[in-house]
């Protein structure tokens, strides 16, 4: 079964992104990967590639920026939240606050990587409905908010 925790890890957060745009947010979730330069710049090319097919600003606050790159041979999440807000060109015209970008190899026969994509979509109903990411202090907050809330899901189906 696939669970957004799984794959959430302390070292994949970032709590105060300081861009204010959508390309500088991106690129500062993409430092946080442990690749070279090279890499990272193929990643960031991937995921600016997918912004021009359409926002991955879903709304509400919430951003899925989200790729396939050759660069990753596994599936990997990770989270940044804005205190300030960034302009992304959100479907709402809204600044985002919280930001799950996924990257996943370019073959996923398991299809991870849309279970993923379909269970953060509903994760993001319930953490703006709450505002509780707001309040968080540290990565492991911001984790156990999570994990609470995807519980509070599956506790639902």
């Amino acid at each position: 079964m696939v669970n957004i925790s799984g794959f959430l890890k302390k070292e994949n957060v970032i709590l105060n992104i300081k861009s204010k745009t959508k390309d500088g947010a991106l690129e500062e979730i993409v430092n946080k990967i442990d690749l070279t330069k090279e890499k990272k710049e193929l990643v960031l090319l991937s995921l600016k590639q997918r912004e021009v097919l359409g926002t991955t600003g879903i709304g509400s606050s919430i951003a899925i920026p989200h790729a396939r790159s050759v660069v990753l041979n596994k599936l990997c999440l990770y989270v940044g939240l804005s205190r300030t807000g960034i302009e992304y060109d959100s479907m709402d015209g809204k600044p985002v606050y919280i930001l799950f970008l996924i990257i996943a190899p370019p073959l996923d026969t398991s299809n991870q990587y849309l279970i993923l994509l379909g269970k953060i979509a509903s994760l993001s109903k319930k953490l703006v409905r709450k505002k509780g990411y707001l309040k968080v202090e540290n990565e492991d907050q911001l984790i156990a908010l999570i994990k609470k809330y995807e519980n509070d899901i599956e506790d639902e189906l």
